[in-house]
């Protein structure tokens, strides 16, 4: 039996569906932006969800976002949710590199600060980005996961029953 490959279904910010996220990455990079794309979880008593964003940013004028959700058993390591944050970010920039006409940047939602546990987790997860060729921000300018995909996931989220 062969694995089945995972198909996530897009949105955008305004609930419309996207077709296909990479005729939506082409777009709107167009004109050379940069896509970034980040990932937040959210735990549920039996469930583990996860949100991750395409975001096109242009200085000055806005940007345009793209979400897609998934939904797992709970998972109760957080090295374990940080790094399946991290590499749903990966999969999604590896599959859209050769769409988009800008570079891509992978947000990590790990703070550097000592009194966080995922700080322990921030060089492992930097080198998971990083070794796949992606530039890398982590809080506090990880935008694109502290903040988006943060509101994503807790606003458009899907709460398991």
């Amino acid at each position: 039996m062969e694995p089945r490959e995972r198909v996530m279904k897009w949105k955008s910010l305004s609930g419309g569906r996207i077709e296909d996220i990479h005729t939506f990455a082409k777009d709107v990079t167009r004109a050379g932006q940069e896509l970034h794309i980040g990932c937040d979880s959210l735990q549920f008593s039996k469930y583990t969800q996860f949100v991750v964003v395409v975001v096109a940013h242009t200085p000055g004028k806005g940007g345009r976002v793209a979400y897609a959700r998934e939904v797992v058993p709970r998972i109760e390591s957080l090295r374990e949710r940080l790094f399946r944050e991290v590499w749903l970010s990966v999969q999604v920039a590896m599959e859209l590199t050769a769409h988009a006409s800008g570079d891509i940047t992978i947000h990590i939602d790990a703070n550097t600060q000592e009194r966080y546990m995922s700080s322990r987790y921030i060089q492992e997860l930097v080198s998971l980005t990083m070794s796949q060729g992606f530039k890398t921000l982590v809080k506090p300018e990880a935008w694109a996961a502290t903040h988006v995909a943060d509101w994503a996931v807790r606003r458009k989220g899907l709460i398991p029953k």
